[in-house]
């Protein structure tokens, strides 16, 4: 079994209390807190760790509310119903052993998408592939950089767009195949919505965070490896924050997830 960087990252251990301990937040580290998609990925693991959903994830809302450090996070789960069909499953990640205040919450709810009468899709992007993307470089300071291969079909960072929309080629850089927690990750991927608005960098942060799933688990497994196409878009930059709206495609065209955040600049 191959030991991916993600999962490497987000391996947990038990500690006496029942909580999971986490020290493996360096090769996501961002300018200064660990990257947000790794403290997603590491709350769905404590919460599959505490116990396995029969449901496939269907939503995850958080909230960041202090600075992640690389090391020493330690998480408690706790679960808030479970129904025939809906599971609602609650993680809180703390600096070591001070459990006064989260630096981290994320809500879960696991339910496995029933077939119905209904099937609408807003339109698939027209883009160029992949090969004729520009490659995103990656960068020393913003270690998670590394762990993800994106080559950008529409926008520029770091230039004054009249939109700030971007359109990106994504895989993960390790070859890992797509599954509920790489998705997490994936979709805090997205640069801020400034950096394409003003050629001067002006760095934000997340304060609160939702995705929505929106596939079965056969179309999840059917992925693969294979690039995905993350649309990113903002309607409207203003007064030190931002709504960031994301969509996450298959490369065949099928939506497999949304995610919305809003991050103050």
């Amino acid at each position: 079994m191959t030991d991916y960087p993600l999962d490497t990252a987000t391996r947990l251990a038990r500690n006496a209390d029942g909580s999971f301990a986490s020290s493996g937040g360096a090769a996501y580290w961002n300018f200064q807190s660990a990257f947000g998609g790794w403290a997603l990925a590491l709350a769905l693991e404590a919460v599959q760790a505490e116990g396995p959903r029969a449901g496939l994830l269907a939503s995850a809302t958080a909230h960041f509310m202090k600075p992640l450090p690389e090391a020493g996070l330690a998480l408690t789960v706790q679960t808030l119903r479970e129904g025939r069909r809906t599971d609602f499953v609650r993680a809180e990640a703390f600096a070591g052993s001070d459990r006064a205040a989260p630096l981290f919450a994320a809500d879960f709810v696991f339910s496995d998408a029933r077939e119905g009468a209904l099937d609408y899709v807003t339109g698939f992007p027209e883009v160029v592939p992949p090969e004729q993307s520009t490659l995103l470089p990656t960068s020393p300071g913003p270690r998670w950089l590394a762990n993800y291969e994106q080559r950008l079909a529409v926008g520029k960072p770091f230039t004054a767009q009249e939109h700030p929309r971007t359109v990106a080629w994504v895989r993960d850089a390790s070859g890992r195949p797509w599954d509920e927690k790489a998705i997490l990750a994936l979709s805090d991927t997205p640069m801020p919505r400034t950096f394409f608005l003003d050629p001067a960098p002006r760095f934000s942060a997340t304060v609160s965070y939702d995705l929505h799933m929106l596939c079965t688990r056969a179309e999840l497994e059917a992925l693969g490896s294979d690039y995905l196409l993350v649309e990113t878009d903002a309607p409207r930059v203003a007064r030190g924050r931002f709504s960031q709206a994301v969509r996450i495609w298959s490369a065949g065209g099928l939506l497999i997830a949304v995610s919305h955040q809003l991050a103050f600049y």
